[in-house]
């Protein structure tokens, strides 16, 4: 009898935010998510199929965000 193992991925997509110009020029905050999601990714046998930024207030819901819109609409 053979077998045949088949694994289903998840495709997801990375979304980092920081609130202040002066933390996304410095790339401190986004690399740590960076790393922290696609750390997450690997552990859970996820596929990152975009990434998407935003440097903007936290106040704002993540569909009012650019790029949060551009990530909800995938």
């Amino acid at each position: 009898m053979t077998s045949i193992t088949t694994t289903n991925t998840i495709d997801v997509v990375s979304y980092c935010r920081v609130s202040s110009h002066g933390q996304g020029e410095s790339g401190l905050g986004l690399e740590a998510q960076r790393e922290y999601i696609t750390r997450a990714a690997k552990q859970n046998g996820w596929n990152i199929v975009d990434e998407f930024v935003d440097v903007v207030s936290g106040k704002l819901a993540i569909e009012d965000r650019p790029e949060g819109a551009k990530a909800l609409a995938l």
